[in-house]
Order: C-alpha cells, then structure tokens, then sequence
C-alpha cells in the first residue's frame, strides 16, 4: 500500500481507537476471487459482442483493512481517490481466528473465522501485499482442527 492510501486509511482508522490503541499493520485486500477463467471468458465474450472493438475484465472491489492488537477494521475502497469509502466491519481479535494462510502464485488467502458471530470470510492479498498479509496473519491466532 502506498503512503498516500495508508494515510488516509489510518486518518479513518484513528477516530475509532480506544486510548492506548495502534495500527499495527495496513493492507489492500480483496473479499471475493475472480478466476482466470472467469476473467479470459468475459474478455472473450465483450471482444465478440463488440466486434474487437472492446474487451473486458473483472475486478473485485478494493478493500482497505486495519489491524491493532485488539481489533481489525475493514473498509471499502474508493476506486477513484486514494481513501477510504466507509467502514464496513470491526472485529475483535479475542473473538476470531483464521485457518493457515493459503500462498498462490498472484495472490494469498486465509479464512477470518468470527467465533462469536458463527460466520467466516475469506480475505485475499495481493502478491504485492505478503509483508501486510504476515504482519495481520501474525496478529490473529490460527484455528485448531477439532474431531
């Protein structure tokens, strides 16, 4: 993440920090996967329908997160300016956990459980942001398979 967005991020952030509290870590981060597959089949379809005169490809939507040691923050992203849109979610840090982290070739995931909501989400990095990735991954506990 640049300085400019990680300024604005954290100007966004500070307002909703208890006395005491710090970012420990930032990072762009993405909700949701949009498959090679996917992407190269919509391309193909928009060059076909327009003549070549166009081509498309899909983008999940940019989100900003924020990690103390208490808590992480998620954001969404304005496409346009460099800031963040709205707050979407806080969670707790007592109350989650997260599976391993997954390491792909462009991009990395791990799995946010949130233990007192009963639901998970998945939270992928992009290749750029593995420093981000470990420094939030090493703030929240790994989930321990129970049989």
């Amino acid at each position: 993440m640049n300085a400019r967005r990680r300024r604005a991020l954290l100007k966004a952030v500070t307002v909703m920090l208890e006395p005491g509290e710090q970012v420990e870590a930032t990072s762009l981060v993405n909700l949701s996967e949009v498959s090679v597959k996917k992407n190269i089949a919509m391309g193909i379809a928009a060059a076909v329908l327009s003549g070549g005169t166009m081509i498309a490809a899909a983008a999940p939507q940019p989100m900003y997160l924020a990690a103390s040691r208490e808590r992480l923050f998620l954001f969404q992203a304005n496409p346009t300016f460099a800031k963040p849109d709205r707050h979407l979610a806080t969670f707790e840090i007592k109350d989650v956990k997260r599976t391993e982290i997954k390491r792909g070739f462009v991009k990395h995931s791990f799995i946010l459980i949130d233990e007192s909501a009963g639901s998970a989400l998945r939270i992928f990095f992009p290749w750029f942001g593995v420093k981000d990735m470990d420094a939030v991954a090493g703030l929240v506990p790994t989930a321990t398979a129970t049989v």
